[in-house]
């Protein structure tokens, strides 16, 4: 009994030297290391089929640069084995980010230009006249804004109805769930559409030359696996009725997603619409510095609208606006 006892310490004992060992060696050191930051980016760079996973991968973009920056300090510090597995993941993750950002058509000669802006102005924001003045100061021939409560309808009523005398004001009880557009141009066809208890704003934008329709929504958060799901058929229904529809399109809102996530993806291909963004052009938190911020405010067009410019702009809102320049190619 006593030689078994003697004999597995021995043993254990062995196999914990060997294992000391392993990890002395500096090569082995690499190795473990550069397999703990491939389990990560394998999360990062799988398709967004879960809630979960769609959530970690939110911030894509910052994960590439911090990946990005490991092989730089391993590159200092002569590590090249952990640098290139860094910069492999930083590539990899560089082309995620980027591959839904296209560069839009182009459409040089249109026969009409129209200025849009898109704003989600936060409930409990109180800066009504500062935003107003903005707006006012921007001059988009149409706006569409979210989160639209009982006060914020009626400041954009009170301050915008004289530059733009064309408007459709939603207000819910679910304050955060208000919606309205608002327009220099005439808008015809206007109606609200309700899917999964959400109002969303739809119509036509009647122009010299055609009638652009229009489609104006705001998802919901999908801070639970509720909400996630809520918005996933929300996207469904936005695409089921555009694909209805006949004509030009402009669909613009707070879509609560970031450009990589699949579901958006496929909104996007099975609309035949194009994201208005040359870059990755975050909108949310405005809070967080400009490297923390994600992308979850749109603009989509169709092909016969082209987009000569897409920025975002600052103005009250835990959202930057984003505003967009485009031209009707005409019938």
């Amino acid at each position: 009994m006593r030689d078994r006892k003697l004999k597995f310490i021995l043993k254990t004992g062995l196999l914990l030297l060997r294992v000391y060992c392993f990890f002395r060696q500096p090569k082995n050191k690499e190795r473990m290391l550069a397999a703990l930051l491939i389990i990560p980016a394998l999360l990062l760079l799988a398709p967004t089929y879960t809630f979960e996973l769609t959530l970690f991968q939110s911030f894509l973009f910052q994960a590439m640069l911090v990946y990005g920056l490991l092989s730089i300090v391993w590159i200092v510090r002569h590590h090249y084995r952990l640098a290139g597995t860094n910069f492999m993941i930083y590539l990899l993750l560089l082309i995620k980010v980027n591959s839904p950002i296209g560069v839009g058509y182009q459409i040089n000669q249109g026969q009409e230009q129209l200025k849009v802006l898109q704003f989600n102005v936060l409930t409990s924001n109180e800066a009504y006249k500062a935003t107003i003045d903005r707006v006012l100061q921007l001059a988009p021939d149409f706006v569409s804004f979210q989160e639209v409560s009982y006060q914020w309808a009626n400041e954009l009523e009170s301050g915008l109805s004289e530059a733009y005398p064309y408007s459709k004001v939603v207000r819910s009880p679910d304050e955060s769930q208000g919606i309205a557009v608002f327009s220099k141009y005439p808008l015809i066809d206007t109606q609200v559409i309700i899917w999964g208890g959400t109002a969303n704003i739809s119509g036509k934008v009647k122009m010299a030359h055609e009638d652009i329709n229009f489609l104006a929504l705001h998802t919901r958060s999908p801070t639970t696996k509720l909400k996630w799901n809520a918005r996933n058929e929300h996207l469904v229904s936005a695409k089921e009725f555009i694909q209805d529809q006949q004509g030009e399109f402009l669909v613009l809102g707070d879509f609560n997603t970031v450009p990589w996530d699949k579901r958006l993806l496929n909104f996007k291909s099975s609309t035949a619409l194009t994201d208005s963004r040359k870059k990755l052009t975050p909108t949310y938190p405005t809070w967080n510095p400009f490297i923390a911020q994600i992308p979850i405010d749109y603009i989509f067009h169709s092909k016969g609208i082209g987009c000569q410019s897409l920025d975002s702009v600052d103005i009250t809102s835990d959202h930057k606006a984003i505003m967009g320049i485009y031209e009707l190619k005409g019938i």
